[in-house]
């Protein structure tokens, strides 16, 4: 009975010092800290907010998801903004202006109103003679972007990632 008794102390003993390596964690400051393929690009909160506008067309970085409201096609930049074309005739769709929204991935159109969310905001704007009104804007409806390859990154308190830069 004492045999056992020993042999499961040391059995004990030799486990415990065997998986101590599991719990006990050294810094180490030579540890290389995780690479990041992209880098945020910020924007203030008070830029972010004066931010959508109507521009000249311009090319195509970054196409994403289609839209077609009555005469006209929408098509995403990602977090950039919308290109604007005149369907009226369909057999040659016209680039007309770039409506200018950092941050911006998708839309949906109601009525005259254009839902767009821009970058952690929901934002309804109406375009009437190439000028952009802000109807109404809900801050923080959505997360802060992730990078493409899948890292979150923590902006400061007034700075919201609107888009990323390969590095």
């Amino acid at each position: 009975m004492k045999k056992i008794k020993v042999v499961l102390l040391l059995s004990t003993l030799a486990c415990g010092f065997t998986l101590q390596s599991c719990f006990y964690h050294v810094h180490d400051d030579n540890v290389a800290a995780p690479y990041y393929q992209y880098d945020p690009i910020y924007m203030s909160r008070a830029d972010l907010e004066s931010s959508i506008k109507m521009s000249e067309p311009r090319a195509m970085q970054n196409a994403g998801k289609i839209y077609v409201k009555d005469q006209h096609i929408f098509i995403t930049d990602e977090n950039k903004g919308f290109h604007i074309y005149n369907n009226s005739n369909p057999n040659a769709p016209a680039l007309i202006a770039f409506l200018e929204v950092p941050g911006a991935t998708d839309m949906a159109i109601k009525n005259n109103s254009i839902y767009i969310n821009q970058a952690v905001d929901l934002v309804a704007v109406s375009i009437t003679n190439n000028q952009v009104t802000v109807h109404k804007r809900i801050k923080n409806t959505f997360p802060s972007k992730v990078s493409p390859d899948g890292y979150i990154h923590y902006a400061g308190e007034n700075e919201i990632i609107v888009d990323w830069k390969k590095n």
